[in-house]
C-alpha cells in the first residue's frame, strides 16, 4: 500500500491555535515536535483558555464532580474524565486531580456483588467496578486512572482485573447485557479494554498484559475489524421484544449454536467515525488502536486502512459523523462538516502504520 502524503497547509490547519489541545496533539505525533519545543509548550500553556476543554473545566463542580450524576449521559464525571483523558488535558489542572480522587473513592470492590451478576467473577478477589461490573466501564476508568497517573493503585488495578476475568478470546467480554443478545459475549468493548492496556507504559506491562492485548488484537482482526453483528441479529431482536428475559437467556445458546450468529456482518456505526466516543467504538479507532499495539500491515490492516482513505474529502480531510455532540459540556467538532479531530486521527492511524508522508 502507498503511503499518504499530508501537505503542509493540511498539517497548519489542523495546528490552528484555536485548538491548542488539537495543536499539541498535530505537532507532537504528526510533525514529531519534542515536548520542549516552543510552539508545543505555548500550546500547552493555552489548553484550558479555548475549546472543549476550557467549557468542559468550566462545567466541573469544584469537588471532583461533573453533572447530575456519576455516569450521567456523557455528562458526569465517570465520562468527563474519561474524556478529558482523550483530548490530552493535563494531570495537574485541579478538576483533574479532584476528579481521579473522586474515581478511586467511588470504585466498589467486587466482593461486595451478589446475585446471577456475582457469577461471572468467582476466585475473583481483587476486582473493582463502577456502576456495572463490566468491562466497558471498568476500561474507560482504568484508561483515564491510568493516563492521569495512578496505574499502581488497587482500584486501577482491580479494574484491570475486572476486565481480564471477563475476557471470551473467541467473542470479547462476558457481560449480563448480552442476555438480550444473540452473541454470547460483548465485541464492541475489545477496543475500549484494549486502550486501557495500551495506557500501560511498555516498561510496566507484565508478561501477562502483553500477551491480553496480544489476544485483543487477534481478536479485533479475527472479526475483520468491524464485522461482529450476528447474522440473524435482527430477526432474534423481532423475536426478543416479544420473549420475557428468562427465555431469551434460555434461546440464546441454542440460536447461537444452530449457526445463526454467522457469518458476522459489519457494524455499519462503527463507518461513521466520531471523537470522543461512548461505549461503542469505530473503525477509525480501532486502526489506531492496532497501530499503537505494533501490528503488522497485512490484508486486513490495508482493508481498514482503504475503508479509512476512502471517506477523505478533496481537501485531505475527514467529517465528522458520528461522536455525541449535544450530549456534552460542548462539542469537539462540528457533526457533518470536515473534522480537524478526525483527520488528525486518520493521519495518525497511517502514520503508526508507517504510511504517512509528511
Amino acid at each position: 500500500m502507498d503511503p499518504l502524503r499530508a501537505e503542509q497547509d493540511l498539517l497548519h490547519r489542523l495546528a490552528d491555535p484555536a485548538d491548542p489541545a488539537l495543536r499539541v496533539k498535530v505537532l507532537t505525533d504528526l510533525l514529531d515536535r519534542g515536548d520542549d519545543d516552543p510552539e508545543v509548550v505555548q500550546a500547552r500553556g493555552m489548553i484550558t483558555e479555548r475549546g472543549w476543554i476550557k467549557t468542559t473545566l468550566e462545567a466541573h463542580h469544584g469537588d471532583g464532580t461533573w453533572g447530575p450524576s456519576f455516569s450521567n449521559g456523557y455528562r458526569g464525571t465517570s465520562w468527563v474524565l474519561y474524556h478529558l483523558s482523550e483530548v490530552g488535558a493535563p494531570a495537574d489542572l485541579d478538576g483533574v486531580q479532584k476528579g481521579m480522587e473522586v474515581l478511586k473513592a467511588v470504585g466498589k470492590s467486587i466482593e461486595g456483588l451478589r446475585g446471577r451478576r456475582a457469577l461471572l467473577f468467582q476466585g475473583n478477589t481483587d476486582g473493582f467496578y463502577w456502576t456495572f461490573p463490566t468491562a466497558c466501564f471498568s476500561s474507560r476508568a482504568a484508561t483515564a486512572l491510568i493516563r492521569y497517573g495512578h496505574l499502581s493503585h488497587p482500584v486501577t488495578q482491580g479494574a484491570l482485573s475486572v476486565c481480564r476475568t471477563l475476557f471470551d478470546p473467541e467473542e470479547g467480554f462476558e457481560c449480563f447485557v448480552m442476555d438480550d443478545s444473540l452473541l454470547p459475549s460483548c465485541f464492541m468493548s475489545v477496543p475500549a479494554v484494549l486502550k486501557a492496556f495500551l495506557a500501560i507504559p511498555p516498561g510496566d506491562r507484565s508478561d501477562g498484559d502483553w500477551d491480553f492485548i496480544g489476544q485483543m488484537v487477534s481478536l479485533l482482526k479475527k472479526r475483520r475489524l468491524y464485522r461482529y453483528v450476528a447474522k440473524d441479529s435482527r430477526e432474534w431482536q423481532a423475536w426478543g421484544n416479544q420473549a420475557t428475559a428468562q427465555q431469551r437467556r434460555e434461546e440464546g445458546p441454542k440460536w447461537f449454536a444452530a449457526g445463526r450468529a454467522d457469518p458476522r456482518r459489519e457494524k455499519v456505526g462503527w463507518l461513521r467515525f466520531g471523537f470522543p466516543h461512548h461505549y461503542n467504538s469505530d473503525l477509525l479507532e480501532v486502526m489506531l488502536l492496532l497501530g499503537e499495539a505494533g501490528t503488522k500491515v497485512d490484508e486486513v490492516i490495508e482493508d481498514g486502512l482503504q475503508i479509512i482513505l476512502s471517506k477523505r474529502d478533496e481537501e485531505g480531510m475527514w467529517k465528522m459523523a458520528g461522536g455525541l455532540n449535544g450530549k456534552m459540556h460542548a462539542d469537539v467538532d462540528v457533526k457533518g462538516a470536515p473534522s480537524p479531530w478526525i483527520t488528525y486521527r486518520a493521519l495518525l492511524a497511517f502514520k503508526r502504520f508507517g504510511l504517512l508522508e509528511v
